[in-house]
């Protein structure tokens, strides 16, 4: 009877190693002395290429595992020629394109016999949409065309596909946020077990979820970015949507939610506020862009508009002096954590001042309110334009209307009103922060509101 034990040492430095570790404080296998560690032959293939894989805790005590290199079998030897096989992890060999059998408890048949790369899906989500892809790849397309359908593009490449569009955008010279927008949108349809390869489902997926018809017809955009690049014929579904007049809150309300906000969250909505910049473009300032001796800031520019310098207030310089700067990093915010903040503190203050129209206040509210207030002020359209770094007028005409149905029946303001001679008082009145309005008979009237 031939003998169970393998007389061939092992030749890896790293596995001897990791065998004596996983050896420690078991009883070695018998051998004669001054010869090499035996180890037992696999009892599934006969192969002698055998090492040591940890310690099995027993009632009898620990006993030695060890695994096949050959056909992956996994097996305990007690050193009396008993041997029990634990489970097998790996019937292929080790450096092939292998796909990994799911055998994970309570999976149906189905799901048990898919299987998919390392490399590829790893969530039972991707791996169901991995076992509806391979069944449509059987199926022909409808009607006998031979047009490609997704069943034509393989199970596998299904994460590939997505980064391969992905860096094509980039050479395209898409931005990170719109790249950014595209991966979320084809991620959510794996989430939801959605085809992104089958136009029809995709189109019964966006149908029913319950979006607003603005972000509906926006998918649809971007989609018919995603099916040219595959090569997927689609007729794109029409929402057909009205604007919406966004909502303004009161300064009194935007101030409560500043105040009851972190440093940081409340030093982000301040700058939001003062300068009605988008989110996206605070969100990407860095030290270099506060100039704290003049009190401006430099914008850099997103979504099309124009860049831009705006004043801000020392109330600002001060709150931006008490925020610490990441060492890693020369960003003032980072806008995901701002963002969470954001929300949980929107949520608590609403709900301590018993104000629900504190929830309607999102990012983008803070730039309508300062667009509306600055032609409150100013009266002029094209000013408002420069300060928000629109393109086209068209853009910015939403705010007459706006202002002009807020301030309708608002009571009339009052002001203090000053006169001036010279150019001394004239110098005076504009450092103590009145306005001109006109002059008469060499006279300089001034005012500034109470």
């Amino acid at each position: 009877m031939a003998s169970p034990y393998n007389t061939e040492a092992s030749s890896s430095p790293a596995l001897g190693k990791a065998s004596s570790k996983n050896n420690e404080g078991s009883a070695p296998l018998p051998r004669a002395a001054g010869t090499s560690p035996q180890y037992p032959s696999c009892p599934e293939c006969g192969s002698t290429k055998t090492w040591k894989d940890g310690i099995r805790e027993t009632r009898l005590g620990p006993v030695q595992r060890y695994v096949c290199r050959s056909c992956g079998y996994r097996f305990s030897f007690n050193g009396l020629g008993m041997s029990e096989a634990l489970q097998r992890i790996y019937t292929k060999p080790l450096k092939s394109k292998v796909n990994i059998t799911i055998n994970c408890r309570g999976q149906d048949e189905t799901l048990k016999a898919t299987s998919f790369s390392r490399t590829g899906l790893k969530k039972t989500s991707d791996a169901a949409t991995v076992v509806r892809l391979e069944a449509s790849a059987k199926e022909k397309p409808a009607g006998g065309t031979e047009k490609q359908t997704a069943g034509e593009i393989k199970p596998e490449t299904i994460k590939g596909k997505i980064v391969e569009f992905l860096w094509k955008l980039e050479k395209d010279g898409r931005t990170k946020g719109t790249i950014k927008n595209y991966s979320r949108m084809l991620n959510s349809f794996l989430k939801n077990n959605i085809n992104p390869f089958d136009p029809e489902e995709v189109k019964d997926y966006i149908a029913k979820a319950p979006f607003e018809l603005s972000t509906k017809d926006n998918f649809c955009r971007m989609l018919n970015v995603w099916f040219r690049f595959l090569g997927i014929d689609w007729q794109q579904p029409k929402y057909t949507y009205s604007a919406k007049i966004p909502f303004i809150p009161t300064e009194q309300e935007l101030d409560q939610l500043i105040a009851g906000c972190g440093r940081k969250t409340a030093t982000f909505l301040q700058l939001l506020k003062e300068t009605g910049a988008r989110a996206g473009e605070i969100g990407k300032l860095t030290w270099n862009d506060i100039d704290f001796e003049r009190r401006i800031v430099r914008i850099s520019a997103e979504k099309g508009s124009l860049p831009r310098m705006l004043p801000i207030s020392l109330k600002v310089i001060n709150m931006l002096e008490n925020i610490k700067k990441n060492v890693n990093s020369n960003r003032i915010f980072i806008r995901d954590s701002i963002y969470v903040n954001f929300s949980i503190a929107r949520k608590r203050i609403a709900q301590k001042l018993a104000n629900p129209r504190i929830l309607n206040i999102t990012f983008h509210t803070f730039r309508h309110w300062k667009a509306t207030m600055e032609y409150h002020k100013t009266k002029d359209i094209l000013h408002v334009k420069e300060l928000l770094g629109h393109r086209n007028l068209e853009s910015t005409q939403i705010y007459i209307h706006i202002e002009r149905t807020l301030f309708t029946n608002a009571p009339p303001e009052e002001f203090h009103v000053k006169v001036a001679k010279t150019q001394e008082e004239i110098t005076q009145l504009l450092e103590a922060g009145f306005e001109y309005v006109l002059q008469k008979d060499g006279l300089a009237f001034f005012r500034k509101r109470k």
